[in-house]
């Protein structure tokens, strides 16, 4: 249950402790990472929300790749300057936003140029490179773009996107759970736990639920969501 969450970053400081976040196993330490990565100078960030209709239109490898392609997107327009109050708004991860998929965007202002990435308003494709994590790369990218392998675990900067990606989703959740308390979706996080499926098959399907998804796939329900007979 739940949406695809990728994200993209440029993280100039070296903080202690970033690596693949499926690493960290205690949530208040990505947390932690999380609200320390925000704050670095210099950080430009997008992640891409992509919701669990999208999830069904296209399957999970494909969401998977057009958030990429979208958190990279968001990073190279930035444009490093004040957002209007109804940007401000609308860059937010909500659980009641009801878009198949939207971006949220963040950044410190400096003077300062990092390495291998260009800061200023030019978001010339040829002002960056994309790393993307796994043996993949999206279509339609929009500047050059190489695949690395569990590469939330050998380059820093995917690391960091993978922790900004995963307590984003798990926020979400969270914020889920308080609408759809009978999945328990705070624990599981919208994975396919024992507990999780038992939960589906009792209640049916949430709003949120992948419908392409066991065991949803496998059973009769209406477009509400409840199970039929």
């Amino acid at each position: 249950a739940g949406p695809v969450v990728p994200a993209a970053a440029i993280v100039p400081t070296n903080i202690a402790g970033i690596i693949d976040s499926k690493k960290i196993t205690k949530e208040e330490e990505r947390e932690r990472l999380y609200e320390e990565l925000v704050a670095s100078p210099g950080i430009r960030y997008a992640v891409a929300i992509v919701n669990a209709q999208r999830i069904d239109e296209i399957n999970i490898l494909q969401a998977t790749l057009e958030g990429m392609r979208m958190a990279v997107e968001g990073v190279m327009n930035i444009d490093g300057g004040g957002r209007s109050e109804k940007l401000k708004e609308d860059n937010v991860a909500s659980a009641e936003r009801k878009e198949l998929s939207y971006v949220i965007t963040g950044g410190v202002n400096t003077t300062t140029t990092p390495s291998k990435s260009s800061t200023n308003n030019n978001n010339s494709s040829s002002s960056y490179q994309a790393l993307i994590d796994g043996n993949k790369i999206p279509l339609s990218m929009p500047c050059p773009s190489e695949s690395l392998t569990k590469g939330d675990g050998r380059e820093y900067s995917i690391g960091a996107a993978s922790i900004l990606a995963k307590v984003t989703r798990d926020r979400l959740m969270h914020e889920y759970d308080v609408k759809y308390p009978e999945y328990n979706l705070s624990r599981h996080k919208g994975y396919g736990t024992a507990a999780h499926m038992s939960a589906v098959r009792e209640f049916g399907a949430s709003p949120i639920h992948r419908r392409t998804f066991a065991p949803l796939k496998h059973m009769e329900i209406d477009e509400d969501g409840k199970i039929v007979g």
